[in-house]
């Protein structure tokens, strides 16, 4: 199941279901090309068995056994010994 949203010249917020994600597709673009705005679409997965992302990291590792260094604060600054730096003469 499949949500769309849009909202028409006036502000005013309306919203529809599909069935299919063709289907759900096919109506955004159909809103967007009428010139409707902030035109949207959500859906809960249904295959999904968890949640998104990773949800545990515990001595470096995530629950799958895959290494995970990542951390927000780490990503301003200066570039870590591993980051690849792109020079003129790699381009």
């Amino acid at each position: 199941m499949f949500k769309i949203y849009w909202t028409d010249e006036t502000g005013h917020a309306h919203g529809l279901e599909a069935e299919a994600i063709v289907q759900a597709l096919q109506i955004t673009k159909q809103k967007r090309d009428a010139g409707y705005t902030f035109v949207t679409m959500v859906s809960e997965n249904p295959q999904n068995a968890g949640k998104p992302g990773v949800d545990t990291v515990a001595d470096g590792k995530t629950p799958d056994g895959q290494d995970y260094d990542w951390s927000k604060a780490g990503r301003a600054g200066r570039p870590r010994k591993t980051d690849r730096i792109i020079t003129n003469k790699d381009q």
